[in-house]
């Protein structure tokens, strides 16, 4: 008898629960549950280590499910490759250095005083490159240096550049001794060795990631900051509206805590009330709405989505505005010629459908849930095939959800 059938004995009875909850109430479900997420993560154990690991993944899968049953926010969260690390693990994945540098002046700098447009989203413009993974290299400052780079580049030269990190790995902290660049660093810091270096930048295609630190090759490379040199930072005040007028002309090198929820992250809103006060990674801010600030992050398109993290408006944010810079960009007499680089596919509107079109409830349905009609007609109704047609205004796009035409 199929794992979901006994599972609904408990359903009946139960209150709104994500099914996740359900499965972790038996064993072999779990097992099974485990099971699946190590053949699609591709994991392999030893058996001591398995046991290990496996007591992880039901701690945060108990996370998830309880998170997604606390309506704090619009955000869903997921099992991913973050939910059978160790903390030490998890450590790998961050990198920014906050040691020494406090946050910005908490008043309205330059930019303040210009009115910002109620929505810019630069990933609607062509204005941002593809989400790329710094794997367990602690070398989030670089992506979050790049990323406050590559967008006002895009803006003022009219080209879209995929400039290098792997740059400012090898090369930012080359003559400090002991230190690596894997092992954290600081957005400004390489800002600042581009402006010592002739404020040349070399492209990801000439210098690509390799995740580890190594010696600076930096100038055995041809420039891609060919319009526009980089003469250093600009800071940006630490308030949320400071930030909002800066995100309007480009993109921002942001820092903040990373916490379970943020690890944990699948999609929607998210407003994160479980931070702690200590900074550890950092993103780059891409553009904002009325509701949101659209950030980009580095761990790959499969986290968040597609690699975006959608941050409430009017919410601290685990001091998400304290830290912000960006590339001070000085013109150099040269056009940039040739095509973009290539743009991110990724659309925001994508995860935005109107609320009477029918959608899984859970965001862990499976055909194995359409055995059982309760749970089918309950959580996973799209899944199951049990959606009515779609809403008034909508079509069925071709992944099989309803929108508006313009968003298929």
């Amino acid at each position: 008898m199929k794992i979901f059938i006994v599972l609904c004995l408990v359903v009946a009875s139960a209150a709104y629960k994500d099914p996740l909850s359900l499965i972790l109430k038996s064993p072999k479900a779990t097992l099974k549950l485990y099971s699946d997420f190590k053949s699609k993560q591709d994991l392999k154990f030893s058996l001591a280590e398995d046991r290990m690991r496996l007591r992880l993944f039901k701690k945060n899968a108990e996370f998830v499910a309880s998170s997604n049953e606390v309506f704090e926010d619009s955000a869903e969260y997921e099992l991913n490759f973050f939910s059978a690390l160790t903390g030490d693990e998890k450590k790998q994945y961050l990198g920014l250095n906050v040691t020494n540098h406090l946050p910005n002046d908490d008043v309205p700098n330059m930019l303040s005083s210009v009115s910002a447009p109620s929505e810019k989203l630069w990933v609607n413009e062509g204005a941002v490159t593809e989400v790329k993974s710094q794997g367990s290299c602690g070398s989030c400052w670089t992506f979050a240096a790049v990323g406050g780079l590559e967008t006002r580049y895009k803006a003022l030269s009219g080209r879209l550049r995929n400039f290098a990190e792997q740059e400012y790995l090898d090369c930012v902290y080359e003559s400090t001794a002991g230190k690596s660049g894997c092992s954290g660093g600081w957005p400004d810091n390489a800002y600042a060795y581009s402006a010592r270096n002739g404020g040349v930048k070399a492209s990801t295609a000439d210098y690509p990631y390799v995740a580890s630190d190594g010696s600076c090759k930096a100038s055995s490379k041809p420039n891609s900051a060919v319009a526009y040199k980089i003469d250093g930072s600009t800071r940006i005040g630490s308030n949320e509206a400071a930030n909002i007028v800066a995100l309007a002309s480009g993109s921002l090198s942001m820092a903040f805590e990373v916490t379970t929820h943020f690890q944990q992250y699948k999609g929607g809103i998210m407003k994160d009330t479980t931070c702690t006060g200590r900074i550890n990674h950092g993103v780059t801010g891409v553009g904002y709405t009325a509701n949101y600030v659209l950030v980009k992050n580095s761990w790959g398109s499969h986290w968040g989505e597609k690699g975006f993290v959608k941050y409430a408006r009017n919410h601290d944010n685990c001091e998400l505005f304290k830290y912000s810079s960006h590339a001070k960009l000085v013109a150099t007499g040269s056009s940039d010629i040739g095509a973009d680089d290539t743009a991110t596919d990724y659309n925001p509107d994508d995860s935005v459908i109107p609320d009477d079109v029918c959608e899984d409830d859970s965001n862990n349905c499976r055909d194995e849930h359409c055995d059982s009609p309760l749970l089918a007609e309950k959580y996973c109704k799209k899944t199951c095939n049990l959606c009515p047609e779609c809403a008034s205004g909508t079509v069925k796009c071709p992944d099989g959800v309803c929108r508006h035409q313009h968003m298929c």
